[in-house]
């Protein structure tokens, strides 16, 4: 656990420091991940279109990058422990891009356009790495399970001992029934069809998801599968059979699947989905029925707006994400690519530092890891840094401050620096007299935290004084030692004081002071400065 801490210089400001110097944070508080190696460059060259976080204290990445940290064999597949990048093997994995990764008894299994993993002929599209090399998988001779004619493998999903591969492929193996989806036996490698006859399947599979009772769900663009009349785009399969989800067909292409527990969260290209009223482009399945997941801030209509593509879903505990593709969601500005929804409520995450969405170009891929929320795609200047390109993170918790003057507005909000730039107010003081500023730290992450603040250090003839906004209470000295808590805030709260400013006689023409606060590790910094003038 990473103390908060607040710290006071010769500025007036609020600043929120990283435990870790990797985790460089844009204005609009996403973080890049790492460099390849040279100061001035990024660590991603390329597309992500897959992240995978099931192995304890790895992040995989795949999508069309090369030397992935600057590291030469690190291409289209790279894991990411939280500091640094490293490569699976010391052969890349061959041409093209990955755009499905799952793990399985410390193997990790890749799937894509990809041929001839680590230099393997017949791992085309579909390779597992043992810990030492890339080898094929799923097929039943020394040919790669897909031809030429497979297109995309673009998702991959455990259940039980069993890999479930889907995509837009035909006949794997060349076995006419094995289109679109194949299961292959995690132990021998040996593959199986999920249907009885060629034609049972009847369009690509996009996304795989599956529940902790073993129920497999596919979602894409196929209709009627195995001729269930409500199997349309998805349906479910209990290693038997498959089945239509509820009596009314979703009508869109579904691009996402994410399953919490024994609720499955499904994206699709329609509104009103399942026939459900506001369960535009996302739908709750429980097993039994749908359900809207949330609505607009009026209760009016889905929070998604009407052109919108959620490519990604994940969790992490309450809370689920979707990104994707869309704008202005909620008609806020900040309401592009990316959200969280905390059960009751949908909220955007972040920003470009300049009050507009968090980056430019389609996400593709969420994982949550290591207290952070990663993502994956298109995107370029992720938060407002130009070096967060193609993949980047948040904290899940994360300190906003904002600082006004008595009589003007805030600034800071969603800019996260240390070094106050955007975020600074001057007010003027005649010597003899007192001013003050107002500041005001919000809970910007995604779960409940609390955040230390600390405050050092005066200005000659500047005696500053800290307050408690809501109960007038002096804090004076519990902010100079650094043990004052704002308490535990829900996101979106948030704590206000004040930062009283009394001038001697003689003080000197300028004074600025500098208010930093702390969470937990990995939680960046943020800073705010008021600089006081003496007249």
């Amino acid at each position: 656990m990473r103390r908060s801490l607040l710290v006071l210089l010769l500025s007036v400001g609020v600043c929120l420091f990283a435990t870790a110097s990797t985790l460089a944070t844009g204005p609009g508080g996403w973080n890049r991940l790492g460099t390849d190696g040279t100061p001035s460059g990024a660590s991603l060259n390329g597309h992500v279109t897959a992240l995978n976080a099931d192995t304890p204290g790895a992040l995989y990445v795949g999508g069309s990058f090369t030397n992935a940290g600057g590291i030469a064999s690190a291409d289209r597949i790279a894991k990411w422990d939280g500091t640094k990048w490293s490569a699976l093997g010391t052969t890349p994995l061959g041409t093209g891009s990955v755009f499905a990764i799952a793990t399985y008894a410390g193997k990790v299994y890749a799937g894509g356009t990809f041929v001839n993993a680590g230099g393997q002929a017949a791992a085309d599209y579909l390779a597992v790495f043992d810990g030492v090399s890339w080898k094929p998988f799923c097929n039943s001779t020394t040919r790669p399970a897909f031809d030429a004619a497979a297109l995309q493998v673009l998702a991959l999903q455990v259940v039980g001992s069993t890999l479930y591969v889907g995509g837009t492929f035909q006949n794997a193996n060349s076995d006419r029934r094995a289109d679109y989806l194949i299961a292959c036996d995690l132990a021998t490698g040996t593959p199986s069809v999920t249907v009885d006859t060629d034609g049972d399947f009847t369009g690509p599979v996009y996304d795989l998801a599956a529940t902790p009772d073993g129920t497999l769900y596919a979602g894409g663009t196929f209709t009627n599968l195995d001729h269930v009349a409500t199997a349309d785009r998805v349906a479910s399969y209990n290693g038997t059979t498959w089945q239509g989800l509820g009596t009314t067909a979703i009508g869109g292409i579904v691009r996402a699947l994410h399953a919490q527990g024994t609720d499955v969260y499904i994206s699709s290209d329609g509104v009103n989905i399942g026939g459900v009223a506001q369960a535009d482009h996302l739908v709750k399945w429980n097993g039994s029925g749908f359900s809207a997941v949330g609505a607009n801030g009026a209760g009016t209509d889905g929070y998604f707006p009407a052109t919108t593509y959620i490519n990604a879903l994940t969790s992490s505990g309450s809370l689920l994400f979707a990104a994707g593709s869309w704008q202005n969601a909620d008609g806020k500005s900040t309401g592009d690519v990316v959200a969280s929804f905390d059960g009751s409520k949908w909220r955007p995450i972040g920003s470009n530092g300049a009050n507009d969405g968090p980056w430019v170009g389609d996400t593709q891929a969420l994982e949550v890891f290591g207290g952070q929320l990663y993502a994956g795609g298109a995107m370029t200047n992720a938060g407002g840094d130009r070096k967060a390109n193609f993949a980047t993170s948040r904290s899940l918790r994360l300190p906003d401050a904002l600082i006004a003057t008595a009589t003007g507005g805030y600034v800071g909000d969603d800019v996260y620096n240390k070094t106050a730039v955007g975020q600074t107010k001057t007010i003027q003081i005649a010597r003899g007299s007192s001013s003050y500023l107002p500041i005001t730290i919000q809970n910007e992450g995604l779960l409940p935290a609390s955040f230390r603040l600390k405050g050092t250090g005066a200005a000659t003839g500047y005696t500053v004084t800290y307050v408690n906004y809501y109960n007038g209470a002096n804090i004076t000295t519990a902010v100079r030692n650094g043990s004052f808590s704002t308490g535990i805030l829900a996101p979106g709260q948030s704590f206000a004081m004040k930062i009283i400013v009394k001038l001697s006689a003689s003080a000197a023409t300028t004074g600025a002071f500098v208010l930093t606060a702390r969470s937990t590790a990995g939680t960046p910094a943020d800073a705010v400065r008021g600089v006081v003038r003496a007249t």
